[in-house]
């Protein structure tokens, strides 16, 4: 059974545009049993969300609700900070991309879906990074 992660980007297109690219969202979340999204993801949505205006603040909070009751959603605790820090050390991303990265491993996913990070790069032998785009 495969357990996928997305990354904020991904969510903002599904809920942003009609394009090719909130398609293929759609596409992987219609094709697993069990999508990985965490607090930290909700958080930049929002954030991205309210920043660029794409969403009116209802709107923002309607995906918000949606989204927890889609998706498995994930907590940041101390936990997936203490990973983070040694898988910052080790690949060289940024503190939040390696939080994400952490709680994915955290929660056993084997695959991470981001346009932002290495595409086809494996974590730990047991977490690859896929750019559902390319």
């Amino acid at each position: 059974m495969n357990k996928i992660f997305l990354d904020t980007n991904l969510l903002i297109y599904l809920s942003t545009s009609h394009t090719s690219k909130a398609e293929k969202v759609s596409d992987l979340i219609n094709k697993t049993h069990f999508c990985f999204i965490s607090v930290q993801i909700l958080n930049e949505f929002a954030a991205a969300c309210f920043k660029k205006e794409l969403l009116s603040f209802d709107q923002i909070q309607k995906y918000i609700w949606e989204y927890n009751l889609c998706f498995e959603v994930a907590d940041v605790n101390f936990r997936n900070i203490s990973e983070c820090f040694l898988l910052k050390k080790k690949y060289k991303y940024s503190w939040f991309d390696s939080l994400i990265i952490a709680t994915a491993l955290l929660n056993g996913c084997q695959t991470l879906y981001s346009e932002d990070l290495q595409h086809k790069q494996v974590i730990e032998n047991k977490l690859t990074i896929l750019n559902p785009f390319v």
